[in-house]
């Protein structure tokens, strides 16, 4: 597990999109210190965890997010791109109950998993926009999108 998640913030820092030179700008570091830090076969400079987030900021990525999850038998969602369909928060809590009722309605006719599994995601995508209303109800909108993403519970993959 370990090697895991220094090899995945590692591979992050490879893959961003900004040149290691600017990822390490951003973190107030010289990029020599950081590949030291990030490299494997160096046990004298090591990458703190208070940098885990900063540096996942700066590459704009989630991946050892993603791998410290999956270790742990969850998955990582977002919650980013989610917009309510609906003009009113109960017509979109009508809607979530439609899926739920067609998601529950596949298993008890015994319908293909895939089936199934469809209607799951379906009925996902309605309690997250559900949630997304909601927050935008009670003023807490930014909050939501700026956390962005949720580690979902064990049962829901």
């Amino acid at each position: 597990m370990l090697a895991d998640i220094r090899n995945a913030i590692l591979e992050m820092v490879q893959n961003s999109q900004k040149p290691i030179k600017v990822v390490a700008d951003e973190l107030g570091k010289p990029d020599s210190t950081l590949m030291r830090e990030l490299d494997p076969e160096d046990r004298r400079a090591k990458l703190g965890v208070e940098m885990l987030l900063p540096i996942m900021q700066a590459c704009n990525s989630t991946t050892p997010l993603r791998v410290l999850a999956e270790a742990m038998g969850y998955r990582l969602v977002s919650n980013r791109d989610i917009k309510p369909d609906k003009p009113t928060f109960h017509e979109e809590l009508l809607d979530t109950y439609q899926a739920l009722v067609e998601y529950h309605r596949a298993m008890l006719e015994g319908l293909p998993l895939e089936v199934v599994g469809r209607r799951r995601e379906v009925l996902i995508r309605q309690l997250k926009e559900d949630f997304v209303f909601y927050a935008s109800e009670t003023g807490m909108a930014e909050e939501a999108a700026a956390g962005g993403v949720v580690v979902a519970d064990r049962g829901f993959r």
